[in-house]
């Protein structure tokens, strides 16, 4: 996950209708939450002529309020399914960005991007029966922007953080059977390190073994990997999904599987993948790279 700057730490500002068009591009802050990025790559195609690549069963959403419904209904058929314990990443609007930085005001902007997205899913859960019911609002963490909805039958923490997991742990109960739904949007930890973000011994068993129980749900995450930017999706209960984005906007499914890529696995995809920056060789990159730059610069003057 990338480091984000701490901002000063003011209160966080309540929430606006956001209403923030958006092209899927770019490099995501710590969770992958960023759009309108750079575009570049040329029409692409499987290197395996022989085999048609199917049909995605989900669309990469194309706005801020397509994102926040396609998680919805992730989550919705994930609760019928008797899921309790799920993970949310959403991929976020841009609002604010500058030349230099996408997110100048840090978390805190990225949690203004957040708060409308997390509002409408929520809205759209209580309309279950099972769910219904007041949810309190309330900041956990201002430095790190950490927010939470806590409920009878309902919970969520948007940016959970290893130093406020104890208190989402408390907030969901110990028993996922007993029939609250715990979210956790877009968590702030990297998973898989030689030194946990959970600490060591006891404690970090404690939190792997919580995190254990939540399945990723809704995934949708923006990667740049060797010059190529993909978008991965995932909405329960069907596999994930890679898609490489288009220099002229739009994207291209390229990739299906049951289980998570890993950055190994996506790097093989996208070399298999004709006219892909990954399946060229490197002085072809270079080329591409001064082609590219000498183009935007022509764009800005």
């Amino acid at each position: 996950m990338h480091a984000l700057e701490r901002p000063v730490r003011p209160a966080i500002p309540s929430c606006r209708a956001l209403h923030t068009s958006f092209a899927f591009l770019g490099h995501p802050p710590r969770t992958s939450c960023r759009c309108n990025p750079r575009k570049r790559h040329s029409t692409v195609q499987s290197t395996q002529a022989d085999t048609e690549i199917e049909q995605p069963t989900h669309r990469i959403p194309q706005d801020a309020d397509s994102v926040a419904q396609q998680a919805l209904a992730a989550c919705q058929r994930a609760f019928k399914a008797g899921v309790r314990r799920q993970q949310l990443e959403l991929l976020l609007p841009l609002i604010g960005a500058t030349d230099i930085d996408d997110w100048p005001g840090g978390v805190r902007q990225q949690f203004k991007a957040v708060l409308p997205m997390v509002e409408s899913i929520l809205q759209g859960l209580k309309s279950t029966p099972e769910l219904q019911g007041p949810l309190q609002a309330s900041i956990w963490d201002q430095g790190d922007a950490v927010g939470a909805w806590l409920g009878d039958k309902l919970v969520a923490v948007v940016f959970p953080t290893p130093e406020t997991l104890p208190q989402a742990t408390q907030a969901a109960g110990v028993d996922a059977a007993e029939g609250k739904l715990a979210l956790l949007i877009n968590p702030q930890w990297q998973p898989g390190q030689v030194i946990s973000d959970f600490g060591l011994g006891a404690k970090r068993r404690d939190c792997e073994k919580f995190l254990g129980a939540f399945q990723d749900v809704y995934y949708l995450r923006q990667q740049r990997i060797s010059g190529d930017e993909i978008l991965v999706l995932r909405s329960y209960p069907d596999p994930w999904q890679v898609h490489l984005v288009k220099a002229r906007g739009g994207d291209d499914f390229i990739h299906s599987q049951e289980t998570k890529p890993s950055y190994r696995e996506l790097e093989a995809i996208l070399k298999g993948i004709q006219g892909s920056s990954s399946s060229q060789t490197w002085a072809q990159r270079l080329r591409s790279e001064f082609a590219f730059n000498k183009e935007s610069l022509n764009r800005k003057n």
